[in-house]
Protein backbone atom coordinates (compact mmCIF):
# COMPACT_ATOMS: atom_id res chain seq x y z
CA UNK A 1 0.00 0.00 0.00
CA UNK A 2 1.33 3.44 -0.92
CA UNK A 3 2.12 5.73 1.97
CA UNK A 4 -0.36 8.34 0.68
CA UNK A 5 -3.08 5.67 0.54
CA UNK A 6 -2.35 4.72 4.13
CA UNK A 7 -2.62 8.36 5.17
CA UNK A 8 -6.01 8.68 3.45
CA UNK A 9 -7.19 5.47 5.06
CA UNK A 10 -6.06 6.62 8.50
CA UNK A 11 -7.61 10.03 7.97
CA UNK A 12 -10.98 8.52 7.14
CA UNK A 13 -10.89 5.93 9.91
CA UNK A 14 -9.44 8.00 12.74
CA UNK A 15 -11.86 10.91 12.59
CA UNK A 16 -12.77 12.61 15.85
CA UNK A 17 -16.49 12.29 16.59
CA UNK A 18 -16.15 15.67 18.36
CA UNK A 19 -13.25 18.09 19.05
CA UNK A 20 -10.61 16.58 21.31
CA UNK A 21 -11.39 17.74 24.83
CA UNK A 22 -8.04 19.30 25.67
CA UNK A 23 -7.96 23.08 26.20
CA UNK A 24 -5.51 25.02 24.00
CA UNK A 25 -2.33 26.13 25.72
CA UNK A 26 1.09 24.98 26.93
CA UNK A 27 1.73 22.42 29.68
CA UNK A 28 5.11 21.65 31.28
CA UNK A 29 6.29 18.10 32.13
CA UNK A 30 9.43 16.60 33.63
CA UNK A 31 10.27 13.05 32.63
CA UNK A 32 13.14 10.83 33.76
CA UNK A 33 15.01 9.20 30.88
CA UNK A 34 18.17 7.14 30.50
CA UNK A 35 20.11 10.37 29.91
CA UNK A 36 18.62 12.21 32.89
CA UNK A 37 15.65 14.51 33.44
CA UNK A 38 14.01 15.82 30.25
CA UNK A 39 11.83 18.93 30.14
CA UNK A 40 8.84 18.60 27.83
CA UNK A 41 6.38 21.31 26.86
CA UNK A 42 3.18 20.18 25.14
CA UNK A 43 1.25 22.86 23.25
CA UNK A 44 -2.33 21.99 22.33
CA UNK A 45 -3.87 23.77 19.33
CA UNK A 46 -7.53 24.68 18.87
CA UNK A 47 -8.23 21.54 16.81
CA UNK A 48 -6.63 19.24 19.39
CA UNK A 49 -3.37 18.77 17.48
CA UNK A 50 -0.17 19.54 19.32
CA UNK A 51 3.44 20.64 19.43
CA UNK A 52 5.93 18.86 21.64
CA UNK A 53 9.13 20.61 22.74
CA UNK A 54 11.91 18.65 24.45
CA UNK A 55 14.68 20.22 26.54
CA UNK A 56 14.28 23.50 24.63
CA UNK A 57 16.17 21.66 21.88
CA UNK A 58 13.74 19.93 19.53
CA UNK A 59 10.12 20.26 18.47
CA UNK A 60 7.66 17.90 16.77
CA UNK A 61 4.13 18.29 15.47
CA UNK A 62 1.39 15.96 16.69
CA UNK A 63 -2.02 15.10 15.28
CA UNK A 64 -5.01 15.10 17.69
CA UNK A 65 -4.50 11.39 18.37
CA UNK A 66 -0.76 11.92 18.79
CA UNK A 67 -1.40 14.73 21.26
CA UNK A 68 -3.64 12.48 23.40
CA UNK A 69 -0.98 9.77 23.34
CA UNK A 70 1.84 12.17 24.21
CA UNK A 71 -0.13 13.65 27.10
CA UNK A 72 -0.86 10.18 28.46
CA UNK A 73 2.76 9.04 28.14
CA UNK A 74 4.11 12.21 29.74
CA UNK A 75 1.68 11.74 32.64
CA UNK A 76 2.93 8.12 32.87
CA UNK A 77 -0.51 6.64 32.37
CA UNK A 78 -0.77 2.90 31.54
CA UNK A 79 -0.96 2.04 27.85
CA UNK A 80 -4.38 0.44 28.39
CA UNK A 81 -5.70 3.74 29.75
CA UNK A 82 -4.31 5.68 26.78
CA UNK A 83 -5.82 3.13 24.40
CA UNK A 84 -9.21 3.52 26.06
CA UNK A 85 -8.97 7.31 25.75
CA UNK A 86 -8.32 6.94 22.01
CA UNK A 87 -11.25 4.56 21.57
CA UNK A 88 -13.67 6.92 23.28
CA UNK A 89 -12.49 9.89 21.20
CA UNK A 90 -12.09 8.38 17.73
CA UNK A 91 -14.29 6.09 15.68
CA UNK A 92 -13.38 3.32 13.29
CA UNK A 93 -9.77 2.73 14.23
CA UNK A 94 -8.58 -0.77 15.03
CA UNK A 95 -6.93 -1.41 18.38
CA UNK A 96 -3.81 -2.66 16.60
CA UNK A 97 -3.46 0.66 14.72
CA UNK A 98 -3.87 2.65 17.94
CA UNK A 99 -1.29 0.46 19.66
CA UNK A 100 1.13 1.12 16.79
CA UNK A 101 0.51 4.85 17.16
CA UNK A 102 1.27 4.67 20.88
CA UNK A 103 4.54 2.91 20.07
CA UNK A 104 5.37 5.56 17.43
CA UNK A 105 4.83 8.45 19.83
CA UNK A 106 6.81 6.64 22.53
CA UNK A 107 9.68 6.30 20.06
CA UNK A 108 9.36 9.98 19.19
CA UNK A 109 9.74 10.94 22.86
CA UNK A 110 13.00 9.03 22.96
CA UNK A 111 14.21 10.64 19.74
CA UNK A 112 13.43 14.13 20.98
CA UNK A 113 15.63 13.66 24.04
CA UNK A 114 18.70 13.14 21.81
CA UNK A 115 18.14 14.98 18.49
CA UNK A 116 21.86 15.24 17.71
CA UNK A 117 22.70 18.01 15.25
CA UNK A 118 19.42 17.83 13.31
CA UNK A 119 17.41 21.01 12.76
CA UNK A 120 15.14 21.26 15.80
CA UNK A 121 11.78 20.99 14.02
CA UNK A 122 10.74 17.43 13.24
CA UNK A 123 8.29 16.80 10.38
CA UNK A 124 7.64 13.10 10.78
CA UNK A 125 5.42 11.42 8.19
CA UNK A 126 3.06 9.49 10.41
CA UNK A 127 -0.60 10.23 11.04
CA UNK A 128 -0.15 9.93 14.81
CA UNK A 129 2.75 12.37 14.76
CA UNK A 130 1.88 15.02 12.18
CA UNK A 131 -1.01 16.38 10.18
CA UNK A 132 -1.25 18.49 7.05
CA UNK A 133 -3.82 20.90 8.47
CA UNK A 134 -3.66 22.50 11.90
CA UNK A 135 -5.43 25.35 13.64
CA UNK A 136 -2.52 27.11 15.30
CA UNK A 137 -2.96 29.18 18.45
CA UNK A 138 0.33 30.90 17.56
CA UNK A 139 3.29 30.48 15.17
CA UNK A 140 6.03 27.98 15.94
CA UNK A 141 8.88 30.45 15.80
CA UNK A 142 9.69 34.14 16.12
CA UNK A 143 12.58 36.05 14.55
CA UNK A 144 13.94 38.87 16.73
CA UNK A 145 16.60 41.39 15.73
CA UNK A 146 19.39 41.33 18.28
CA UNK A 147 19.08 43.99 21.01
CA UNK A 148 20.23 44.45 24.62
CA UNK A 149 18.71 41.97 27.06
CA UNK A 150 16.65 44.67 28.78
CA UNK A 151 14.85 45.14 25.45
CA UNK A 152 14.57 41.45 24.58
CA UNK A 153 13.59 40.09 28.01
CA UNK A 154 9.94 41.26 28.00
CA UNK A 155 9.55 40.17 24.37
CA UNK A 156 10.88 36.69 25.08
CA UNK A 157 8.71 36.28 28.15
CA UNK A 158 5.63 37.39 26.24
CA UNK A 159 6.41 35.01 23.35
CA UNK A 160 6.72 32.10 25.77
CA UNK A 161 3.51 33.16 27.51
CA UNK A 162 1.48 33.00 24.28
CA UNK A 163 2.97 29.61 23.40
CA UNK A 164 5.71 30.34 20.84
CA UNK A 165 8.48 27.86 21.72
CA UNK A 166 11.25 28.74 19.25
CA UNK A 167 13.18 31.97 18.72
CA UNK A 168 15.94 32.93 16.28
CA UNK A 169 18.02 36.04 16.93
CA UNK A 170 18.97 37.92 13.75
CA UNK A 171 22.39 39.42 14.41
CA UNK A 172 23.66 42.48 12.51
CA UNK A 173 27.21 42.96 11.28
CA UNK A 174 29.72 43.05 14.15
CA UNK A 175 27.09 42.13 16.76
CA UNK A 176 27.58 42.79 20.46
CA UNK A 177 28.76 39.37 21.67
CA UNK A 178 27.52 39.92 25.22
CA UNK A 179 24.02 40.81 23.99
CA UNK A 180 23.91 37.71 21.81
CA UNK A 181 25.05 35.31 24.55
CA UNK A 182 22.69 36.81 27.13
CA UNK A 183 19.76 36.62 24.69
CA UNK A 184 20.37 32.89 24.11
CA UNK A 185 20.75 32.31 27.86
CA UNK A 186 17.42 33.98 28.61
CA UNK A 187 15.59 32.01 25.91
CA UNK A 188 17.09 28.78 27.25
CA UNK A 189 16.10 29.69 30.83
CA UNK A 190 12.50 30.11 29.70
CA UNK A 191 12.51 26.72 27.97
CA UNK A 192 12.64 28.00 24.39
CA UNK A 193 14.55 26.56 21.44
CA UNK A 194 17.14 29.22 20.53
CA UNK A 195 18.93 29.87 17.26
CA UNK A 196 21.13 32.58 15.76
CA UNK A 197 21.20 33.89 12.19
CA UNK A 198 24.36 35.82 11.26
CA UNK A 199 27.14 36.08 8.72
CA UNK A 200 29.83 33.51 9.43
CA UNK A 201 32.48 36.23 9.76
CA UNK A 202 30.43 37.85 12.54
CA UNK A 203 30.32 34.56 14.45
CA UNK A 204 34.10 34.25 14.58
CA UNK A 205 34.61 36.82 17.31
CA UNK A 206 37.00 35.21 19.80
CA UNK A 207 35.18 32.62 21.91
CA UNK A 208 31.70 33.62 20.72
CA UNK A 209 30.63 30.24 19.32
CA UNK A 210 31.84 28.44 22.45
CA UNK A 211 30.05 30.92 24.69
CA UNK A 212 26.84 30.53 22.69
CA UNK A 213 27.04 26.75 22.93
CA UNK A 214 27.49 26.94 26.72
CA UNK A 215 24.54 29.36 26.87
CA UNK A 216 22.33 26.68 25.26
CA UNK A 217 22.30 27.58 21.57
CA UNK A 218 20.47 24.96 19.46
CA UNK A 219 21.22 25.95 15.87
CA UNK A 220 23.20 28.41 13.78
CA UNK A 221 22.03 29.78 10.43
CA UNK A 222 24.55 31.48 8.16
CA UNK A 223 24.57 32.33 4.43
CA UNK A 224 26.56 30.36 1.89
CA UNK A 225 26.13 31.66 -1.65
CA UNK A 226 28.67 29.74 -3.73
CA UNK A 227 31.81 27.64 -3.78
CA UNK A 228 33.43 30.53 -5.64
CA UNK A 229 34.88 32.59 -2.79
CA UNK A 230 34.99 35.78 -4.88
CA UNK A 231 31.27 35.51 -5.71
CA UNK A 232 30.30 34.81 -2.10
CA UNK A 233 32.52 37.56 -0.68
CA UNK A 234 31.17 40.08 -3.21
CA UNK A 235 27.75 39.53 -1.62
CA UNK A 236 28.64 38.98 2.04
CA UNK A 237 31.91 40.77 2.59
CA UNK A 238 35.61 40.04 2.21
CA UNK A 239 36.70 36.89 4.00
CA UNK A 240 33.18 35.64 4.75
CA UNK A 241 33.55 32.57 2.51
CA UNK A 242 36.57 31.34 4.47
CA UNK A 243 34.73 32.16 7.69
CA UNK A 244 31.74 30.09 6.55
CA UNK A 245 33.98 27.08 5.94
CA UNK A 246 35.54 27.56 9.39
CA UNK A 247 32.18 27.88 11.15
CA UNK A 248 30.84 24.77 9.42
CA UNK A 249 33.84 22.72 10.59
CA UNK A 250 33.43 24.02 14.16
CA UNK A 251 29.71 23.22 14.26
CA UNK A 252 30.31 19.73 12.91
CA UNK A 253 33.06 19.03 15.45
CA UNK A 254 30.87 20.28 18.30
CA UNK A 255 27.68 18.55 17.08
CA UNK A 256 25.73 21.79 16.90
CA UNK A 257 23.11 22.11 14.17
CA UNK A 258 24.19 24.09 11.11
CA UNK A 259 21.42 25.47 8.91
CA UNK A 260 22.82 26.78 5.64
CA UNK A 261 20.97 29.74 4.14
CA UNK A 262 21.38 29.66 0.36
CA UNK A 263 20.40 32.89 -1.42
CA UNK A 264 18.88 32.34 -4.84
CA UNK A 265 19.83 35.09 -7.30
CA UNK A 266 20.96 34.95 -10.91
CA UNK A 267 24.65 34.37 -10.17
CA UNK A 268 24.15 31.64 -7.53
CA UNK A 269 21.79 29.40 -9.52
CA UNK A 270 24.35 27.79 -11.90
CA UNK A 271 26.46 26.46 -9.02
CA UNK A 272 23.63 25.37 -6.75
CA UNK A 273 24.03 21.61 -7.25
CA UNK A 274 27.77 21.63 -6.57
CA UNK A 275 27.24 23.81 -3.48
CA UNK A 276 24.74 21.36 -1.99
CA UNK A 277 26.94 18.34 -2.75
CA UNK A 278 30.00 20.02 -1.27
CA UNK A 279 28.24 21.07 1.92
CA UNK A 280 26.66 17.64 2.38
CA UNK A 281 30.10 16.09 2.10
CA UNK A 282 31.21 18.29 4.98
CA UNK A 283 28.40 17.34 7.33
CA UNK A 284 25.72 19.94 6.54
CA UNK A 285 22.29 18.58 5.69
CA UNK A 286 19.91 21.39 6.68
CA UNK A 287 19.30 24.07 4.05
CA UNK A 288 17.12 27.17 3.79
CA UNK A 289 16.49 28.59 0.32
CA UNK A 290 15.75 32.31 -0.02
CA UNK A 291 14.72 33.59 -3.45
CA UNK A 292 15.08 37.31 -4.16
CA UNK A 293 12.38 38.14 -6.70
CA UNK A 294 11.02 41.04 -8.73
CA UNK A 295 8.10 41.83 -11.00
CA UNK A 296 9.77 45.01 -12.18
CA UNK A 297 10.95 44.40 -15.78
CA UNK A 298 13.24 47.43 -15.58
CA UNK A 299 15.00 46.07 -12.53
CA UNK A 300 15.25 42.58 -14.02
CA UNK A 301 16.64 44.07 -17.23
CA UNK A 302 19.47 45.76 -15.34
CA UNK A 303 20.84 42.31 -14.39
CA UNK A 304 20.62 43.38 -10.76
CA UNK A 305 20.53 39.72 -9.76
CA UNK A 306 16.88 39.44 -8.76
CA UNK A 307 14.94 36.51 -10.20
CA UNK A 308 12.05 37.13 -12.55
CA UNK A 309 8.75 36.24 -10.88
CA UNK A 310 7.43 34.27 -13.86
CA UNK A 311 10.49 32.02 -13.82
CA UNK A 312 10.02 31.02 -10.18
CA UNK A 313 8.13 27.70 -10.69
CA UNK A 314 10.85 26.43 -13.03
CA UNK A 315 13.61 27.63 -10.71
CA UNK A 316 11.88 26.07 -7.69
CA UNK A 317 11.52 22.76 -9.51
CA UNK A 318 15.28 22.66 -10.18
CA UNK A 319 16.11 23.56 -6.57
CA UNK A 320 13.76 20.95 -5.13
CA UNK A 321 14.96 18.26 -7.52
CA UNK A 322 18.56 18.86 -6.46
CA UNK A 323 17.63 18.76 -2.77
CA UNK A 324 15.54 15.60 -3.12
CA UNK A 325 18.20 13.76 -5.12
CA UNK A 326 20.72 14.09 -2.32
CA UNK A 327 18.08 13.64 0.43
CA UNK A 328 18.87 16.97 2.04
CA UNK A 329 16.51 18.51 4.58
CA UNK A 330 15.39 21.86 3.23
CA UNK A 331 13.06 24.74 4.03
CA UNK A 332 11.69 27.37 1.70
CA UNK A 333 11.74 30.84 3.18
CA UNK A 334 9.01 33.10 1.76
CA UNK A 335 10.45 34.77 -1.37
CA UNK A 336 11.86 38.23 -0.66
CA UNK A 337 10.96 41.18 -2.88
CA UNK A 338 14.06 42.82 -4.31
CA UNK A 339 14.51 46.30 -2.88
CA UNK A 340 16.31 48.61 -5.36
CA UNK A 341 16.99 51.07 -2.53
CA UNK A 342 19.62 48.62 -1.26
CA UNK A 343 22.51 46.98 -3.04
CA UNK A 344 22.05 43.28 -3.64
CA UNK A 345 24.74 42.52 -1.07
CA UNK A 346 23.09 44.70 1.56
CA UNK A 347 19.76 42.99 1.10
CA UNK A 348 21.22 39.48 1.14
CA UNK A 349 23.18 40.23 4.31
CA UNK A 350 19.96 41.42 5.92
CA UNK A 351 18.39 38.08 4.98
CA UNK A 352 14.77 36.93 5.05
CA UNK A 353 12.11 38.52 7.22
CA UNK A 354 11.86 35.41 9.40
CA UNK A 355 12.26 31.64 9.11
CA UNK A 356 9.50 29.99 7.10
CA UNK A 357 5.70 30.19 7.09
CA UNK A 358 5.19 29.09 10.67
CA UNK A 359 7.19 32.04 11.99
CA UNK A 360 6.72 35.75 12.64
CA UNK A 361 8.96 38.76 12.87
CA UNK A 362 8.92 40.66 16.17
CA UNK A 363 10.67 44.01 16.10
CA UNK A 364 12.46 45.43 19.13
CA UNK A 365 9.59 47.79 19.87
CA UNK A 366 7.12 44.87 20.00
CA UNK A 367 5.55 45.13 16.53
CA UNK A 368 4.50 41.72 15.16
CA UNK A 369 4.97 41.24 11.38
CA UNK A 370 3.59 38.22 9.41
CA UNK A 371 6.12 36.25 7.32
CA UNK A 372 4.60 37.20 3.96
CA UNK A 373 2.92 40.10 2.26
CA UNK A 374 3.25 43.80 3.07
CA UNK A 375 5.47 44.82 5.95
CA UNK A 376 2.44 45.48 8.14
CA UNK A 377 2.19 45.31 11.92
CA UNK A 378 -0.57 43.13 13.30
CA UNK A 379 -0.23 44.74 16.72
CA UNK A 380 2.24 45.19 19.53
CA UNK A 381 3.32 42.17 21.54
CA UNK A 382 3.90 44.30 24.63
CA UNK A 383 0.64 46.25 24.45
CA UNK A 384 -2.05 44.17 22.72
CA UNK A 385 -3.64 40.86 23.65
CA UNK A 386 -2.51 37.90 21.57
CA UNK A 387 -6.08 37.31 20.35
CA UNK A 388 -6.16 40.84 18.93
CA UNK A 389 -2.83 40.30 17.14
CA UNK A 390 -3.61 36.79 15.89
CA UNK A 391 -7.00 37.84 14.50
CA UNK A 392 -5.71 40.97 12.76
CA UNK A 393 -6.31 41.13 9.00
CA UNK A 394 -2.54 40.94 8.46
CA UNK A 395 -2.66 37.34 9.75
CA UNK A 396 -5.89 36.24 8.09
CA UNK A 397 -4.31 34.98 4.86
CA UNK A 398 -1.33 33.69 6.84
CA UNK A 399 -3.59 31.40 8.88
CA UNK A 400 -5.49 30.31 5.78
CA UNK A 401 -2.23 29.29 4.11
CA UNK A 402 -0.75 27.46 7.07
CA UNK A 403 -3.96 25.75 8.22
CA UNK A 404 -5.02 24.50 4.77
CA UNK A 405 -2.22 23.96 2.26
CA UNK A 406 -3.08 25.18 -1.24
CA UNK A 407 -1.72 24.27 -4.66
CA UNK A 408 -2.71 24.96 -8.26
CA UNK A 409 -2.92 22.64 -11.27
CA UNK A 410 0.07 24.19 -13.03
CA UNK A 411 2.77 22.89 -10.67
CA UNK A 412 1.02 20.84 -7.96
CA UNK A 413 4.11 18.97 -6.81
CA UNK A 414 6.26 21.89 -5.71
CA UNK A 415 6.91 22.36 -2.00
CA UNK A 416 7.35 26.11 -2.46
CA UNK A 417 3.74 26.38 -3.66
CA UNK A 418 2.23 24.96 -0.48
CA UNK A 419 1.62 28.39 1.04
CA UNK A 420 1.51 30.79 -1.92
CA UNK A 421 2.33 30.92 -5.61
CA UNK A 422 5.95 32.12 -5.86
CA UNK A 423 5.05 34.19 -8.93
CA UNK A 424 2.60 36.36 -7.00
CA UNK A 425 3.84 39.41 -5.11
CA UNK A 426 1.14 38.97 -2.45
CA UNK A 427 3.02 35.90 -1.22
CA UNK A 428 6.43 37.56 -0.97
CA UNK A 429 8.01 39.21 2.02
CA UNK A 430 7.57 42.71 0.63
CA UNK A 431 9.98 45.54 1.36
CA UNK A 432 9.04 47.89 4.24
Amino acid sequence: MKFTDRLQQLTSRIRPKEPVNMPPGMTHYLRETETGITRFHLRIERDGSGLLVANATALARLSPSGAIIAKGLLEERPEAEILEALKTTFRGAASEVMAQDIASVSQLLQQLTAPGDAYPVFNLDDMALASDSVQLIAPLQAALPLAPLDTLRPLLERLWEVGIPHVTFFAPQAPNATDLVRAVERAEDLGMIAGVRARASDLLQEGLLSDLMVAGLDHVTFPYAALDADLHDALFGAGDHQAADTVLVWLEENELCANIEIPLVEKTLPGLETVIHSLLGRGADNFSFVAYVTKDPTLAGKHDGALDADAMPQIAAIVEENAHEVQARFLWEPPVERDPAQTLGEQLQQGPRCAGDVAVRVESDGRVIPPRGPYQSAGNLLQDSWDVIWNHDAFRRYRERVEALTRCEICPGLVICAADCPRERTGWAQKP
